[in-house]
């Protein structure tokens, strides 16, 4: 009896037909893309960096990276870093954020041959992280803040990458973190 619903469940699964859903921009002859960063107005170099892999690491993901340089090609924009502080603490008598968010923006579009127009702009796509204050014995630590908060502007910016790849292949993807966002 077991083998029969066994076998029964296995072929209704294997004859249902797929939800249907394709990405908005798929290609039917698998394009490859190439990544390269058209310009970063950051100063950190890591962080522009670390969008770019993670444009490539989701490039890769979805069978769409191409090794090396050349075209089509994705050209990645990091336009802007942020920080603001979350709540206020008493650290040695003193105001002290409670934590620090970071935040970051990028944009991304396909160019297909050297002077082509640029195609499927992403428009400004933001990550942010919430990092808190380290403190030692009631005083702010400084080095381990600092460590802290150089990991967290990286893990964002590699979450801008892989949005910026899903959004040019045409994945629905929030542009901005809000109150929900991804961990």
């Amino acid at each position: 009896m077991i083998e029969r619903r066994f076998f029964v469940a296995a072929l209704v699964t294997l004859a249902l037909p797929s939800c249907g859903y394709r990405a908005l921009y798929a290609d039917a002859d698998g394009e490859r893309l190439h990544v390269t960063l058209s310009r970063s107005l950051i100063p950190d170099a890591v962080a522009a960096d670390e969008v770019l892999q993670g444009v490539r690491e989701q490039l890769a993901r979805e069978g769409a990276l191409a090794a090396g340089e050349g075209y089509p090609r994705v050209e990645v924009e990091v336009l802007r870093a942020d920080e603001s502080s979350e709540g206020v603490a008493a650290v040695a008598g003193q105001p002290r954020a409670r934590a620090t968010e970071v935040g970051l923006v990028g944009r991304a579009w396909i160019v297909r041959a050297q002077g082509a127009v640029p195609e499927r702009d992403t428009g400004d796509v933001r990550a942010m992280d919430a990092v808190t204050v380290d403190t030692r014995e009631g005083r702010l630590d400084p080095r381990a803040d600092a460590l802290h908060h150089d990991d967290a502007l990286r893990a964002v910016a590699r979450r801008v990458g892989r949005r910026l790849a899903l959004r040019l292949l045409g994945h629905p993807v929030a542009v901005d973190e809000g109150i929900g966002r991804e961990r």
